[in-house]
């Protein structure tokens, strides 16, 4: 953190630190996961015959779940459904950890966010599910790293998303109360709620066709966008382009 006085920022909700989500948040994680099942699809099917290798990468991706699904019981969910598919279970879950950083890019609005952040000294980090190596392998390939150290894996930590520690921990180490920090997040009993229930604002990012869940109350949602595009006008940190098409809505 720089020891200069930081400018004041335009956050909304009267927030003074952002927490992000990482998959589908900070960078488009079903898009690369498109890529890595398209490539993974092409190894077991000639290209002339469309329609099955469309079929493999259809299930691939649904049973994918958003990524929620258990990489061991997909991949042999995978073999069952494709005897060919070639490599034990360890190796398949390797070489896709391996495979699919190569889909992962940073959109542009996420890199101009990252930098309108860093320019007017508003503190951020990221909490995220998932294995720590993995995580931070794509926090690297994207570059997220070189912006903040406020990172918090939830294999590492020990406790995932929803559960408040992980929430709490990630707002000390800003340096913020919880009241002062917005949460960022496309999922949400993991993000939104997680994030409501330790007292922070919150942001959802909708990502079509994912609807939101009947036994959480959508109140828990202070904003809600629907494009990474959407975040920079939401957050104060560019004019929106025209009130007459802006997505975003509050509630």
């Amino acid at each position: 953190m720089s020891d200069l006085p930081a400018e004041k920022t335009l956050l909304p909700l009267q927030t003074s630190a952002i927490l992000f989500d990482l998959d589908d948040t900070l960078h488009h994680r079903s898009k690369a996961f498109y890529g890595w099942a398209s490539d993974f699809a092409q190894r077991y099917h000639d290209p002339a015959k469309k329609a099955e290798l469309t079929a493999m990468v259809q299930y691939l991706v649904e049973l994918d779940n958003h990524g929620y699904r258990p990489r061991e019981e997909y991949f042999t969910d995978v073999k069952r459904k494709y005897p060919a598919v070639e490599g034990s279970i360890e190796q398949l879950i390797e070489g896709y950890q391996r495979d699919v950083i190569d889909h992962i890019i940073l959109e542009d609005e996420i890199m101009l966010l990252l930098q309108q952040l860093r320019a007017r000294q508003i503190p951020f980090g990221i909490v995220t599910n998932g294995v720590g190596s993995q995580q931070k392998r794509k926090i690297k390939t994207l570059g997220i790293d070189a912006y903040t150290n406020c990172i918090f894996v939830s294999k590492e930590f020990g406790k995932q998303k929803p559960d408040p520690a992980i929430f709490l921990a990630a707002a000390s180490c800003l340096q913020k109360p919880a009241q002062e920090i917005l949460f960022v997040g496309d999922n949400p009993e993991f993000d939104i709620w997680g994030a409501h229930q330790v007292g922070m604002k919150t942001v959802w990012i909708h990502h079509e066709p994912r609807q939101w869940p009947e036994q959480i109350s959508p109140e828990v949602a202070d904003l809600t966008v629907h494009t990474f595009a959407d975040l920079l006008p939401v957050l104060g940190l560019q004019p929106a382009a025209d009130e007459e098409h802006n997505t975003v809505s509050q509630g």
